[in-house]
């Protein structure tokens, strides 16, 4: 997603956002709103698109008249209750005035009540959408031309006429075969991994694999149960570290860095710049947040909030946001950050987070203005240190290759900033990511997914137990 379609798609977020929770706003102008909305997000996109368009001699209007492939006429409805069977027959009489070909659809964002599913079953002139349609192009998820290319193509093959968001992201008859991790004692890695390790550190290699291209992890999480979720092109797999079994957690292409799970059983994830969340009991894919185009990390605060670290636009240029992550799209809070080299934001306390970056990394709060002081930046230890977390708000825990092979993990005490120590060294082609939670007063454990694929094509996962040291007091 380019930097253009990124900011233009946080706007509209924000016009969204007042649609939804904006007081003071008549039916007739948030209807009016609404179509103007629906025909942006399609003009983002980069595709034709007419609010509010009146018939010949007056006699009908379209709420959006828009071109993908076809024309299209859209009603869109922002009712207080579910829309009935009204507007899909006057919609579907429309469709005799207009040219052979023309596509219409019934877009309703409070969804459809029982006459009107009824109504749809025995016509096949239109297709209805609801609220998670539209928020799956206006967070990024989709493209409206893949959209509605998939949307038709699941209303071909199964005849429903309002085809769950679900249906067409995560379809049952899709899911790819799970990627599988071995122990290590039964397939060792190509090469030790573990070279040096300070005193008190223990760090042992308890996982490998060898994986397909498209399932590169990007990132890892632990949840309850001694599971782990590790993030890939393909989707979130888990795994359980007692059984050695894996399993989708969610098999979603595109997905990337760590997934957040819930107590509730979800699992929450950035893809193609939206944050998303999936409910695998209900089949539910719920977008939470969007607009996050460019590089992107998720970060879970101690709270139990969520943040997204963003990068559009460059390493070194672009826009640099910290966004607090709210309950629907549009609810997200953005703070711009001076510090545009940052590779993740590591969650501490409250409105503080520490970016870890390349050259220097510092402690910004964003609740201040400016939230980074140059004065605070600290030297990173490391030349690429995305691989970043934090036991508790006083220690960071960081790790990266700096040779061709060669890797460090390293800890800061920011009490004591600026002094890195090393824990540990390792050989991997990379450091993927980190995941550590204190275990006691003085120690934390947690896993180091690295990258052992040598010269080979196929991603070599390997997951190597942690158990630290710490400074800092619980």
């Amino acid at each position: 997603m380019d930097l253009t379609l990124t900011l233009r798609l946080r706007d509209l977020l924000a016009t969204y956002k007042g649609l939804r929770d904006g007081p003071g706003l008549t039916p007739q102008k948030r209807g009016q709103a609404f179509n103007t909305l629906i025909a942006n997000v399609l003009k983002a996109w980069g595709h034709e698109a007419r609010p509010s368009v009146i018939g010949v001699r007056g006699r009908d209007e379209t709420d959006v008249f828009f071109t993908i492939g076809h024309n299209y006429i859209l009603e869109a409805k922002w009712e207080a209750d579910p829309l009935s069977a009204d507007p899909l027959t006057k919609l579907s009489e429309r469709l005799s005035t207009r040219p052979p070909g023309t596509r219409a659809i019934v877009l309703s964002a409070t969804g459809f009540n029982s006459n009107a599913l009824e109504w749809i079953n025995r016509h096949n002139e239109l297709l209805l959408m609801d609220n998670s349609h539209i928020e799956a192009a206006l967070c990024g998820l989709l493209d409206p031309k893949e959209l509605l290319h998939r949307l038709y193509g699941e209303t071909a093959a199964s005849g429903n006429r309002l085809v769950p968001l679900a249906d067409i992201v995560v379809p049952r008859h899709a899911e790819p075969d799970v990627p599988a991790l071995t122990r290590a004692a039964e397939t060792p890695p190509p090469w030790p991994i573990v070279k040096t390790s300070a005193e008190d550190v223990d760090a042992s290699v308890e996982f490998t694999g060898v994986w397909q291209s498209d399932q590169h992890p990007s990132g890892i999480s632990a949840v309850p149960g001694n599971r782990l979720l590790i993030t890939t092109n393909a989707g979130v797999v888990e795994l359980h570290t007692t059984t050695s079994k894996t399993k989708w957690a969610l098999a979603l292409p595109g997905t990337e860095d760590r997934a957040v799970g819930g107590i509730d059983g979800s699992v929450t994830v950035l893809c193609r710049g939206a944050l998303v969340r999936w409910h695998p009991k209900t089949r539910d894919l719920q977008l939470v947040a969007g607009g996050f185009g460019g590089y992107a990390t998720l970060e879970a605060g101690r709270d139990g909030t969520l943040w997204v670290y963003n990068q559009v636009g460059g390493l070194f240029g672009g826009s640099v946001t910290i966004s607090r992550i709210g309950e629907r799209p549009g609810d997200e809070t953005r703070h711009d950050v001076p510090f545009p080299n940052g590779m993740r934001a590591v969650h501490l306390a409250d409105e503080r987070h520490f970016l870890s970056g390349a050259g220097h990394s510092t402690p910004v709060d964003v609740s201040k203005n400016p939230s980074a002081d140059k004065e605070d930046w600290i030297t990173s230890a490391l030349p690429d240190p995305r691989a970043a977390t934090g036991p508790d708000e006083h220690t960071i825990i960081a790790a990266s290759t700096y040779g061709s092979l060669d890797g460090s993990l390293q800890r800061l005490n920011l009490r004591n900033a600026p002094a890195w120590t090393e824990l540990l060294t390792f050989t991997a082609n990379r450091a993927t990511d980190l995941t550590v939670k204190r275990t006691s007063a003085a120690r934390a454990e947690g896993w180091l997914l690295a990258d052992a694929s040598g010269n080979t094509q196929k991603p070599t996962p390997v997951l190597v137990k942690l158990s630290l040291p710490t400074t800092s007091p619980s």
